[in-house]
């Protein structure tokens, strides 16, 4: 299901394609915050476009970069 990115995305999709990343990580590494990046990797899960590999800690990895 193809997903309207936001510049959030971009900013995950830009880390993600560097190597696995916590929601925690991502806010360190870019201008989001914690909250504003909360639900984004869902959204990228839910198309297929990363997978989490470790739930506990939500670790997350690029599957296919829509861009």
């Amino acid at each position: 299901m193809p997903v309207d990115l936001t510049d959030a995305d971009h900013a995950i999709l830009d880390r993600l394609s560097e190597g696995r990343c916590t929601v925690g990580y991502l806010a360190d590494e870019t201008n989001y915050s914690r909250q504003h990046l909360h639900n984004r990797p869902n959204v990228l899960l839910a198309a297929d476009y990363v997978a989490k590999v470790h739930e506990p800690t939500g670790l997350y990895e690029l599957w296919a970069d829509p861009r």
